[in-house]
């Protein structure tokens, strides 16, 4: 018995008439779905739990529905596509919505009759089935939820072009793994949860709990629903703690013995997705499994052996592999670890593990080869990174020397971003542990030294230094030595020894000249003439920087050009020439504007330009605002520089009010580094020149002609501070000598 979709009345129903008792119903029927007011029960499936966060999706999804009559959410295994789905059919306000489910489908000709049976459509004696569907609905408004197309694909979407060029009133929403490329088809990529799966665990697991350690579980999980409710479920029984340290096994772990579809695992979802892969598909996916911190297509290639675009791009489309902002591709951590025990399985683990650590030392050999790292070198660096530390940790045998480079490679990239202890300790146990004779042992030692240095501990950066320069000289490693005597030279700096720093610095100007480094010789020019600044001998310091600039700024880093500016803006203003240092300061400023602490001492240069210009409120503030952020970075200005700003901020104390320069500390102190950028940068050129009333009197104390301690007795400040007055004073009118200060005030 059946029951009339249109009366409600029970009645046996025929091959013709499977959904109303009549044709009278059925009239009825088409007349309410004409009139927009169709009394069919929408077919969803009904879950037994609340649907959990989502909700800029679905506010995009209604807008595209609204928009398309073919939308694809496509995805990941457990990605939860189908129960967003079947959230925005609910709330789509569609009056008639029906199921086509084809998960459990197993042959193509299949496809067809999952679609009629969704709609209630029956096969008449001698009409195909197809065609009877489409005239079933050639007049009917409803919208269909086409769930789980990977698998058949290409005949699902020969169903949905068929309907959409013939049944107006028809609207799919399907979901996929890959994308069925109907005509008319909008794509819509679904991803793990954010913010809200830390939400759905605490709502499956039936409790808040430690709300950092689900948030944790749920970063490793890459926020995949079905991976963190079966998480929340297991939660009940087990303890967080035991359950984010038994992740590595989720694959095991995570499974629902009361689930009897292929949700019922993690293994179960991710091997439905890996069984519809050709072979070749199949060879790439697990070879990708050794690379956690993404690849590009030519670490794909090598670990594969072969051409990989094409199969890479179907991976892709079946959303086994996804694709980065940055150009690169990864495997969601689950998936990965399935590719991973395809890989043992098929007995490939060994042989891709060795082209990945071949492949990525040899991303590293620039450094034992060359005096510099090019840009887009270091860049390579840091995006391999993950990769590094999990070769290092995973791949690579211990006796294995490649372990020197792996290590440094890791330090390298860890003082870019501000931290090395970790990646130090590994590097020093290393070293310690490799032969006198290993090929990487003269980068490990100048690591090694870089490394003693930034953890202030002097004597032995320059031990390591100089060790690292011996092993090099005998080994006949010249092409390097412009860098090592670059290393030797910050290691004598940091034990306070002058000459041995400008000794080294012009040993690796040397050696590089000789090799035809120019860029080395550029960075090493650089750090000479801010030596050579600090000893006060300006006109060598601005020989050496000037001469180094076009080099750095065609080819070196950017925060090494901006230190290059900077030293150039330090020399103009000891000259006095304030208009040349503001602009050379703001140019620092640019320049390193996206790199937080490289940017702190152009921005404290805008501040000293300001202060000497008349503005020490402004000044107050940029120099406020860096010292602020030195302190929370740990990240100290060293001693010259230092004692430049200390004596600007003693000056602007005299000069202001100590409210006005309270108010301009705490306004500095409120300042992020994107808001100290701006500022230094808005309207940096000097203006005309504006005196303080302090330097006002000082200057018609200087035209009675009294001398600066005089000047000092009379306004009860210190001598110092009446000479940073006066040569202040001096410069912001470019005058040179006291003679011509008491000409200008005599005639102002």
């Amino acid at each position: 018995m059946g029951t009339c979709a249109s009366c409600g009345t029970e009645f046996a129903p025929l091959p013709s008439r499977a959904r109303y008792c009549s044709n009278a119903c059925r009239q009825r029927a088409y007349r309410q779905r004409s009139a927009g007011t169709s009394t069919v029960v929408a077919e969803v499936p009904g879950y037994g739990d609340a649907f959990v966060g989502r909700e800029t999706e679905l506010a995009e999804l209604l807008s595209l529905l609204r928009k398309h009559r073919m939308l694809t959410l496509v995805g990941a295994a457990g990605v939860g596509k189908t129960r967003l789905a079947v959230e925005l059919a609910k709330r789509s306000r569609k009056t008639e919505v029906r199921t086509v489910e084809l998960g459990k489908l197993s042959r193509p000709d299949q496809v067809v009759q999952a679609f009629a049976e969704a709609v209630g459509v029956y096969q008449h004696a001698g009409v195909a089935l197809r065609t009877t569907l489409l005239q079933e609905l050639s007049n009917r408004r409803i919208l269909l939820l086409v769930d789980n197309c990977e698998h058949l694909v290409e005949e699902s979407c020969a169903v949905v072009d068929a309907l959409l060029s013939r049944c107006p009133g028809v609207q799919i929403l399907a979901t996929s793994r890959e994308a069925l490329r109907a005509i008319g088809e909008a794509v819509y990529p679904v991803h793990g949860m954010d913010g809200d799966a830390v939400r759905l665990f605490a709502e499956r697991a039936g409790v808040q709990g430690d709300q950092d350690a689900i948030a944790a579980i749920c970063a490793r999980l890459d926020g995949v629903p079905l991976a963190v409710e079966l998480a929340a479920r297991l939660s009940r029984t087990v303890p967080l703690c035991e359950l984010a340290n038994r992740l590595d096994h989720r694959l095991d772990l995570l499974s629902d013995a009361e689930e009897q579809s292929r949700h019922q695992s993690l293994r179960a979802a991710i091997a439905w997705s890996h069984d519809l892969l050709t072979t070749y598909e199949k060879e790439l996916f697990r070879r990708l499994a050794l690379l956690p911190g993404g690849f590009g297509l030519e670490i794909a290639q090598v670990v594969h052996g072969g051409t990989v675009i094409g199969l890479l791009t179907a991976l892709q489309a079946k959303s086994l592999v996804v694709r980065e902002n940055d150009g690169r591709f990864r495997m969601l951590e689950s998936v990965r670890l399935y590719a991973e025990e395809r890989l043992v399985e098929h007995g490939e683990y060994g042989v891709t593990a060795e082209r990945i650590i071949a492949w990525l030392s040899e991303k590293g050999e620039p450094g034992v080869t060359s005096s510099i790292l090019a840009p887009e070198q270091l860049t390579a660096l840091h995006q391999e990174y993950d990769n590094v530390a999990y070769a290092f940790a995973h791949l690579v045998a211990a006796h294995d020397e490649r372990r020197l480079m792996l290590a440094t490679m890791l330090l390298r990239v860890c003082f870019d971003r501000g931290y090395y202890a970790e990646a130090g300790a590994v590097l020093m146990q290393v070293l310690d542990q490799s032969s006198a004779q290993a090929r990487y042992r003269v980068l490990a030692l100048e690591y090694a030294s870089l490394l003693a240095v930034c953890e202030e501990r002097r004597d032995e950066a320059v031990k390591y230094a100089m060790e690292a320069v011996e092993t090099a000289q005998a080994g006949g490693q010249q092409l390097v030595m412009c860098r090592l005597y670059r290393t030797l030279a910050s290691a004598y700096e940091g034990v306070g020894d002058v000459p041995n720093t400008a000794w080294a610095l012009r040993q690796s100007i040397e050696h590089g000249v000789r090799n035809g480094n120019d860029v080395s010789v550029a960075v090493s020019s650089q750090n000479l003439s801010w030596s050579l600044l600090k000893q006060g001998d300006v006109d060598g310091a601005g020989v050496l920087v000037e001469a180094a600039l076009p080099a750095l700024k065609a080819h070196a880093r950017p925060d090494v050009v901006a230190i290059a500016v900077h030293t150039s803006g330090c020399i103009a203003l000891e000259r006095g020439d304030v208009t040349t240092a503001a602009a050379r300061f703001a140019e620092s400023a640019r320049i390193a504007a996206n790199l937080p602490r490289a940017v702190l001492e152009a921005v404290e240069g805008c501040g000293l330009v300001a202060m000497a210009s008349g503005r020490h409120e402004r000044g107050v503030r940029l120099l406020a605002a860096c010292q602020q952020m030195r302190v929370a970075w740990a990240f100290p200005a060293e001693p010259w520089w230092r004692g430049k700003l200390d004596a600007a901020l003693d000056v602007a104390r005299e000069s202001l009010s100590r409210a006005a320069f309270t108010r301009a500390v705490s306004a500095g102190q409120a300042m992020d580094v994107r808001h100290a950028v701006e500022t230094a940068l808005d309207k940096e050129i000097v203006r005309d020149t504006v005196l303080s009333d302090r330097q006002r009197m000082v200057v018609e104390l200087v035209a009675q002609g009294m001398t600066n301690a005089q000047i000092a007795a009379k306004l009860g400040i210190s001598h110092r501070t009446v000479e940073s007055h006066v040569h202040n004073v001096k410069t912001a009118l470019n005058l040179s000598t006291r003679a011509q200060l008491m000409a200008w005030a005599q005639s102002n």
